[in-house]
């Protein structure tokens, strides 16, 4: 069921009827009493990454397992047959000027979806590392380091001067539930999974003026200053824990304590990373499924569940619905609830209590009545060449820089629901695919003027829609194509360079075979430099130039493809004596 960064929720509406409720058990069942084993499972991986203005940002590397994708123009991503774990799923995303984020969740069957938002890095000071000192943020965040207290990576002394980078990170606030690193799921020093009540965060980075990444000695310690926001200062205990995010795991450890010192907590740290001020919760495993009153699954839907005491952020509970409605994850054990949803521009639409409870709920299915006016209904008709229902297709839909992929029913028709942004207007964009014939039409734009938008016959045809990466390496071949467990992902974005070039970015998965490259150059057919190749098990794959990359057909709008060809060499980090051939052909269409 759908995961929810690192404890999930319900979501209500207007009407809502419980078709079953269930208590469940068995091993690792209640996550407050003991550790969690894994629970590995396969699944669609998609989301939106944006910036510290919540705008989309372009560009970011996220990565699950041994998978990897970039971010389009929208922000968004798409990863599919992902290694993920129905109790705790690890994504990360990376993006130069801003501190890696971690987003943690109990991954689900359907197509799971994470929304994260970037923490800026900023320089907030320099420190001599000979001497030691202090940096300190405008509202009282405060990092000091010891005399001779940092190491650079391979654990030798450093005494120059040391960029630090601070960020604080309020956890009442209301983006807390994109900017969480990982998620509030933790191991506590025993290695039981609780649930985090925080009361305030920081996220630190050492440097050298080279850029080298430095860490505090084996033999010293940092202290950390955090503040405590002043509506939960009432409820913040003398002493706390202090706890890290696990950079394998994407959940927090607990280690050390902090000590209440007027509206701040102050405690030393051994390492740097996202720390925490937290005091632990018993959890309960929750998990449910929401449908409209027509059993439409409301999917990708932000929902929140947490303690609903005024002063209280304790166990702060977010994640989305997937591709079927499903969610699931741990939420407080033993306390009043307050749930609440959301719509696509963050205004809260609905919220209800519910609660307490003490043991593993299930509540089955949940039904969400059509009649709430920030639901928009997307339905329509695929229509094959022959004018004839689509049986075996899917309609993707662009709404928000968000991405649907809507299966067609055996009479061509598809239909979602989509928690809009309430009371405004807005288009979307529907592009038919019609798997059987591989064919798909062109996207065409339609506007949200109701609460149902019928967009009628949607013709999926007119272009082949056959993707593939062919490639040969050493006289081997490798084919990616349109198989279900395939994955392509392919765009375009301007280039960060002196040239004022885009960059575009290839790549696919076929398991165990992969490659990935990107190039710069203008948005038209024509040949290219190849600036990075990854390919199979290679290692730092080193092209021996030239290495040009062909592009006969270079698509301008979204559900055109790029099609073309390349040939070269590289060696590998492992073996540079050894040159391997590679030669590849490839059809994959535009995301963005």
């Amino acid at each position: 069921m759908k995961r929810i960064y690192y404890v999930l929720f319900v979501v209500i509406i207007t009407f809502i009827s419980i078709e079953c409720r269930k208590e469940f058990s068995g091993e690792n069942a209640f996550p407050g009493q003991g550790s969690i084993q894994s629970s590995p499972i396969r699944a669609t991986l998609q989301g939106n990454i944006v910036d510290e203005n919540d705008q989309p940002a372009e560009g970011v590397v996220v990565s699950v397992g041994t998978k990897a994708a970039t971010t389009n123009s929208h922000g968004y991503f798409r990863i599919v047959d992902a290694s993920l774990d129905k109790n705790a799923s690890l994504v990360t995303a990376e993006q130069p000027g801003y501190f890696k984020a971690y987003r943690t969740f109990s991954a689900t069957s359907g197509v799971n979806q994470v929304v994260i938002k970037l923490i800026k890095k900023a320089l907030t000071g320099t420190i001599s590392a000979a001497t030691g000192g202090s940096v300190a943020l405008v509202n009282g965040s405060k990092v000091s380091l010891n005399a001779n207290g940092v190491v650079d990576a391979n654990g030798i002394a450093y005494t120059g001067n040391v960029n630090v980078y601070v960020a604080y990170i309020n956890p009442v606030s209301n983006d807390i539930g994109k900017k969480i690193p990982g998620s509030f799921m933790a191991d506590d020093k025993n290695n039981k999974r609780v649930v985090l009540s925080s009361y305030g965060m920081l996220a630190v980075d050492l440097e050298s003026s080279a850029g080298e990444k430095l860490q505090v000695a084996s033999n010293s310690t940092a202290t950390l200053t955090v503040p405590i926001p002043t509506s939960i200062s009432s409820s913040a205990p003398a002493s706390i824990g202090l706890w890290y995010i696990d950079e394998q795991t994407g959940i927090w450890k607990e280690q050390g304590m902090a000590q209440k010192n007027g509206s701040n907590y102050v405690g030393s740290v051994k390492h740097f990373s996202y720390w925490n001020c937290d005091s632990p919760l018993p959890a309960i495993s929750f998990s449910a499924t929401f449908v409209t009153s027509a059993n439409i699954p409301l999917a990708n839907t932000y929902v929140v569940i947490k303690p609903n005491t005024s002063d209280s952020a304790n166990g702060y509970a977010h994640g989305y619905t997937d591709s079927l409605g499903q969610i699931s994850g741990l939420i407080p054990a033993n306390v009043n609830l307050t749930m609440a949803i959301y719509d696509q521009c963050g205004s809260m639409v609905f919220s209800k209590d519910i609660g307490p409870f003490s043991v593993n709920t299930d509540l089955g299915a949940i039904i969400i009545s059509n009649s709430a006016n920030y639901i928009t209904t997307i339905k329509g008709k695929l229509l094959s060449c022959g004018n004839t229902p689509v049986t075996h297709g899917y309609a993707t839909i662009y709404f928000n820089n968000f991405v649907y992929n809507v299966n067609v029913n055996d009479m061509g028709e598809f239909v979602t629901n989509i928690m809009s942004c309430y009371g405004t207007p807005g288009d979307f964009q529907i592009l038919g695919v019609d798997e059987t014939a591989q064919q798909q039409g062109t996207l065409a734009t339609f506007t949200v003027s109701s609460q149902v938008v019928d967009a009628g016959n949607i013709m999926a045809c007119g272009t082949s829609s056959a993707q593939y990466i062919n490639y040969n390496v050493d006289g081997v071949d490798h084919i990616i194509s349109n198989n279900a467990n395939d994955s392509f992902y392919c765009y375009t974005s301007a280039g960060v360079n002196l040239f004022n070039t885009y960059d575009s970015y290839i790549t696919g998965y076929h398991a165990p075979d992969n490659i990935s490259l990107y190039f710069s150059g203008d948005k038209v057919a024509g040949v290219y430099p190849v600036n990075f190749m990854s390919v199979l098990n290679y290692t730092w794959t080193g092209l021996a130039k030239p290495f040009n990359i062909t592009l006969t057909s270079f698509p301008q709008v979204i559900g055109d493809y790029y099609e073309g060809n390349f040939s070269g060499s590289f060696v590998d980090s492992t073996a540079l004596t050894i040159t391997h051939n590679i030669n590849c052909s490839f059809r994959i269409r535009k995301n963005n």
